[in-house]
């Protein structure tokens, strides 16, 4: 299994009109073959922070979702509200 785990910044004050592009996004990537876990998570304190926990069976399928139409038009849509983004990957080993 393959996890993502990104963090991503917005602009100040864009936090709820990022969060409506990916309210629309999650839904179709929990239907893209070999995910299995794509959840948001707002910051209390921080309204502009956000941390997504994604889950894949296997590099192809996150590859996948890399690739999907509906991920490159969120990607495009969201591009001038992203002031940062960390994102990093990881194998499950226990």
């Amino acid at each position: 299994m393959i996890v993502v785990a990104a963090m991503i910044t917005v602009a100040d004050g864009k936090g709820d009109e990022y969060l409506a592009h990916f309210k629309k996004l999650a839904p179709q990537v929990r239907k893209d073959p070999g995910a299995i876990t794509y959840v948001m998570h707002r910051k209390i304190d921080d309204p502009n922070k956000f941390f997504v926990f994604e889950q894949y069976k296997d590099q192809a399928a996150l590859k996948y979702h890399g690739e999907t139409p509906h991920f490159k038009a969120y990607r495009q849509a969201t591009a001038d509200l992203v002031k940062g983004r960390e994102v990093g990957l990881y194998q499950e080993v226990v």
